[in-house]
């Protein structure tokens, strides 16, 4: 008998170890019973009367009740799958709820910037964004680029068209839709989006979408006029719409994190009865953004175990719907870029990812209205190094080459004399490039550098790199698209959007 077989090894930690089945059914009930007896309010007319001809009532307080078969109905009528496109078509993201590879974005819309070593914050501007896009651009992670600041030094209303225009100079990877604050801008965007997409080379996938948009409703459970109007209009221009809700368990849900996943789960639901309703069919995903407080202070418990534990539960019940999960990551309370940062973004990024959401969160997080490029580059490093260690292993007979294996022990050269260990060796992906790996005197040797003075290296040499830039003409038509939408508003010396291009490229300041 196989002594090994007396004693099997203990299975691998998993999602569904967190939390199991049943967990995620009472949940899902709880989410369902909020629904129908509390429902959510709503503050659009229009959105009430659209949810009303779905099979939903009225409720007390302006709130809308939706029955469990509304909301079954529109689940079914969800898309399965579907294919955000980028100008390259070898990275389009195909979206599914099914486990299988993760894709990553920046956390997005900070409002300063910040000097890595000193925290001292200054209001981000277009150039910022610009570069930021640049430096995530070349690396392996982000798969998908979204708006990491928000300008200050466009005009308010305008700054998600500036933010795009930005994005779509520096990248051909996949773009997240800004931060919508009014409805007549998701139209807008839709335009920009489909004036890059319209660029790529080889005719599109089926089930293509030119951008995916998020809409945040006010926990608990409240849309707002803006978040109604938007999700119809997104709909019903057949982009991807995510409901990103954004409860905090112990202040805007209840304080247990089984209760708080019930309510957030809630809120997506309305959103996708309200897609559906505007236009059956329609594209949506599942946007967890569930927080945890300190009790003692009210503050955000930035990247503690619990958030982990919440992304995961909230990827186990959006598969359960079948939507595709977009959850939260790394996220730190650290206030410089220190040893709490690293390990506040390598443990909930690991325990988030087990569950195998779609997409996940976070490059870029630093505290709540901050960040720096430099957190770029330590994000692409941290999930290479989170998604690597989830890559199944090999384990089949090549791996387990018994005569390879006798060669290397007794053979004249060792395992590296070996055509078998040469072979393996070079299937070794590259390791993560903001770790020392040498000896003491050489570390001394070449200034005793740590992470962030790579990172800070790392930057500097992205940032010097020629942008990737946009077709003459499509670069025309996001810029026309500015002007129009600043002359419709009525504004006068909006910043020209040719102008800022050309100095974020290093041209005259």
């Amino acid at each position: 008998m196989d002594p090994l077989a007396a004693h099997p090894p203990a299975a691998p930690p998993c999602a569904a170890d967190l939390w199991p089945p049943e967990a995620i059914e009472a949940i899902g009930a709880a989410s369902l019973e909020l629904l129908a007896r509390i429902g959510v309010r709503i503050d659009a007319p229009r959105a009430a009367e659209l949810l009303t001809a779905a099979g939903c009532t009225p409720g007390p307080q302006g709130r809308v009740l939706m029955p469990a078969a509304v909301v079954a109905a529109a689940l079914a009528a969800c898309p399965a799958e579907l294919t955000l496109l980028a100008r390259d078509p070898a990275k389009d993201i195909p979206v599914s709820a099914a486990p299988g590879r993760i894709y990553v974005h920046n956390m997005g819309e900070a409002p300063d910037i910040a000097e890595a070593r000193s925290g001292a914050a200054r209001r981000a501007t277009f150039r910022d964004q610009t570069l930021a896009a640049r430096v995530m651009h070349h690396g392996r992670y982000p798969d998908s680029i979204n708006s990491l600041v928000t300008p200050g030094d466009v005009p308010g209303v305008l700054h998600p068209l500036y933010s795009y225009l930005a994005i779509a100079a520096e990248t051909d990877k996949a773009i997240g839709g800004p931060g919508q604050d009014h409805p007549w801008q998701t139209p807008v965007l839709f335009e920009m989006a489909t004036a890059v997409a319209g660029g790529r080379p080889g005719a599109a996938p089926a089930g293509a979408v030119v951008l995916d948009m998020g809409y945040s409703p006010v926990s608990p459970l409240h849309f707002g006029a803006g978040v109604c109007e938007g999700i119809i209009e997104a709909a019903r221009l057949g982009m991807a719409v995510q409901i990103l809700t954004n409860p905090v368990a112990g202040t805007t849900a209840p304080g247990s994190l089984a209760g708080a996943l019930a309510q957030q789960d809630a809120e997506v639901l309305a959103g996708v009865v309200l897609a559906q309703a505007a236009a059956p069919g329609a594209p949506c995903s599942y946007g967890a953004r569930l927080s945890v407080a300190d009790p003692r202070s009210g503050r955000l418990l930035s990247g503690a175990g619990r958030w982990a534990l919440a992304s995961a539960g909230a990827t186990l019940l959006a598969r359960r719907h079948g939507l595709a999960c977009d959850c939260y990551g790394p996220d730190t309370s650290a206030r410089t870029l220190d040893l709490q940062l690293g390990y506040q973004y390598a443990v909930p990024a690991l325990t988030g990812a087990l569950a195998r959401p779609r997409f996940m969160s976070g490059i870029g997080a630093w505290g709540d209205t901050t960040t720096c490029l430099e957190l770029l580059v330590i994000g692409d490093a941290v999930y290479r190094l989170v998604l690597d260690a989830l890559e199944p292993p090999r384990w089949a007979a090549d791996a387990l080459d018994v005569d390879a294996m006798i060669e290397g022990i007794i053979g004249p050269l060792g395992f590296l004399g070996t055509r078998h260990t040469r072979r393996w060796l070079r299937g070794i992906k590259p390791a993560e490039d903001l770790s020392f790996r040498g000896g003491l005197d050489e570390w001394v040797a070449g200034g005793r550098k740590d992470a962030v003075d790579l990172a800070e290296e790392r930057v500097a040499e992205l940032i010097a790199r020629e942008p990737v830039g946009l077709p003459d003409d499509v670069e025309a038509e996001l810029c026309r698209l500015i002007d129009a939408a600043a002359a419709r508003l009525g504004l006068s010396g909006h910043p020209d959007p040719r102008r800022l291009l050309a100095e974020a490229r290093g041209g005259p300041r």
